[in-house]
């Protein structure tokens, strides 16, 4: 090894060293009380607006909440109920980041399955704390990436991987709807169609939505070339699109089975029916990304679709703390994994640099670099 690769190499690892230890400072300080919190949503107005956004919505359930009876709810959970969840939400993200590699390899992305899972966490852990410039799922497809990887395809396959779960969650409470009846969890006619009616938007755009894209820019322009990257992250052959959709189908069964033992938890056993069919809405909700986490919009939620006929206020704000200490550790994981991992944030920072960009026009992409 020559002397100036070898200078450059110690250079790399000492930034590494340095931006990790960074890293986990910003960690501790977001997390530990007393220190400064309000500063960083100050530097972060969209984050701030989420969490008033979801301060609020809870408020409106919390108004409607006898505190005793919540706080008996919250003595009388079993504490092997609440692991049971949070193991059973971890092994879930499993799932959902195997799916997602198997999406990326489809797009002809070199990545291997650990160092999928690797960002998929890492990618959670920054859009649950919030910490850095970037959110979460552009750090999880940068990561994807890799170093010299082609970016612009990493980040739509995780943008492939999120439609593709909105489709197959749709799809699912609409056949649920369809084969136990919307009236089995007292649902409106109206919210089988909304979910059937997502499942088609997701599907048609899926296939038309890369082609428009292609056909809308110049083939030898440099827009042409992420386009294409672009289009081929939402694979198409029917051999993947059937792996990803069964992970995908098991990882929503998963969490509606998670439901059912959290509602075994506060004392209201919950037909699965219902759960099928409303579970879906609500998770589909708290996904909108107008809150932290989903929380106040999931309890409103759940507040919709089961009080009264099976839950009361106190026991959907315990079903609220439950999932949302489950997404919470989850998440840790990813804040523990990044501060493990030697040069996590020495390649996402080095990604969005400029002079990553995409190919000279003059020069044909290929599938390992952009």
């Amino acid at each position: 090894m020559r002397i100036s690769e070898r200078a450059r190499l110690r250079s790399r690892l000492q930034n590494s060293d340095s931006m990790n230890r960074h890293f986990l400072r910003c960690t501790l300080a977001c997390i530990l009380p007393g220190l400064s919190v309000a500063s960083y949503l100050a530097m972060n107005p969209k984050k701030l607006i989420k969490l008033v956004i979801s301060l609020l919505m809870l408020a409106l359930v919390v108004r409607v909440v006898d505190l005793q009876r919540f706080v008996a709810v919250l003595r009388s959970i079993p504490p092997l109920a609440v692991v049971t969840v949070v193991i059973g939400y971890a092994l879930g993200q499993l799932l959902s980041a195997w799916k997602w590699w198997l999406i990326a390899r489809a797009s002809n992305i070199p990545s291997s399955l650990g160092n999928a899972i690797r960002a998929y966490f890492i990618g959670m852990y920054v859009n649950c704390f919030g910490f850095g410039i970037v959110g979460g799922d552009l750090t999880r497809g940068v990561m994807l990436a890799g170093a010299e990887g082609p970016k612009a395809k990493a980040l739509a396959t995780v943008v492939a991987d999120r439609a593709h779960g909105l489709a197959v969650l749709a799809f699912l409470g609409t056949c649920s709807a369809a084969l136990l009846g919307s009236g089995a969890s007292g649902l409106d006619p109206l919210f089988r169609w909304l979910l059937a009616f997502i499942a088609m938007g997701v599907a048609v755009g899926w296939i038309a939505g890369p082609k428009l894209i292609v056909r809308l820019c110049k083939p030898d322009s440099k827009l042409g070339y992420i386009a294409r990257d672009v289009s081929d992250a939402f694979p198409r052959n029917p051999r993947s699109m059937l792996a990803v959709t069964l992970i995908s189908v098991a990882f929503h069964i998963l969490q509606i089975a998670l439901h059912a033992a959290m509602a075994w938890a506060v004392s209201a056993p919950i037909p699965m029916t219902v759960l099928l069919i409303a579970i879906p809405f609500v998770n589909i909700l708290s996904s909108l990304p107008i809150s932290w986490q989903g929380l106040g919009v999931r309890e409103n939620a759940y507040a919709f679709f089961l009080v009264p006929a099976y839950l009361s206020y106190e026991q959907t704000l315990a079903f609220g703390a439950i999932w949302l200490l489950a997404v919470t550790a989850s998440s840790a994981i990813g804040g523990v994994v990044s501060v493990m991992s030697s040069g996590t944030t020495l390649v996402v920072t080095e990604r969005l640099e400029p002079n990553h960009s995409a190919p000279n026009p003059a020069t044909p992409a290929t599938g390992t670099s952009l």
